[in-house]
């Protein structure tokens, strides 16, 4: 299966999530509270090889949202509206540290932690998450799809649903600025498990847990 996303800022949260909310034809699925650990392979940084992330194909994490953790592996570039192969495999909250530590033996060690709240809603076949994270508000929609499916012509039909909330999807290059505002608003963002314990990290983030 192909997951097709399509993101872009939420410039008024309330007033979108207001608007969301009050749409007859929308259904509100759920809040999620997320915690992720999202690994980069060979170590790099978003704020220090950008050009590596453009080109990197495996986005690895290990997330928990709600309570419930797993691990996910999504596959093919990051450009802030594209398709990529998605694979999610729950797991024990008790192994969540397992889990760390086998990436870290498998030397990924270094990556960035995302925290965030989300509205989920469904609309015309089409999930929608309203997502607020320090500093930085924005959207994601989404819809899985065959891998026979065209992903950029389903791209464009979740455009077009985009415009029925006033929601902008950005570009490839936008996507990257937005990254490196979020890098320069984010408190304990990065994380290198080389250097630090997974409890460490844990602790900022228990309520998550």
């Amino acid at each position: 299966m192909i997951e097709v996303e399509v993101r872009g800022r939420v410039k008024n949260f309330e007033e979108t999530l207001e608007k969301f909310r009050k749409d007859k034809e929308v259904r509100f699925v759920e809040e999620k509270d997320r915690f992720t650990m999202l690994f980069l392979r060979k170590g790099a940084l978003p704020h220090v090889d950008k050009e590596h992330v453009k080109n990197e194909l495996v986005d690895l994490r290990i997330r928990i949202t709600n309570k419930k953790p797993e691990i996910v592996l999504k596959y093919g570039h990051l450009k802030g509206c594209e398709g990529r192969k998605e694979i999610l495999i729950p797991i024990k909250s008790e192994d969540f540290s397992k889990a760390v530590e086998l990436l870290k033996l498998l030397e990924w060690s270094k990556g960035v932690t995302i925290a965030t709240k989300s509205y989920i809603f469904m609309h015309k076949d089409i999930e929608f998450a309203l997502v607020r994270t320090t500093g930085l508000n924005y959207f994601e929609a989404e819809k899985v799809v065959h891998e026979k499916e065209d992903a950029d012509q389903v791209i464009n039909e979740i455009k077009e649903v985009c415009k029925e909330f006033d929601l902008n999807p950005i570009g490839e290059d936008e996507f990257f600025v937005l990254l490196e505002e979020l890098d320069k608003k984010q408190i304990q963002r990065d994380f290198n498990l080389s250097e630090q314990s997974f409890d460490e990290i844990k602790e900022h983030f228990k309520e998550y847990f």
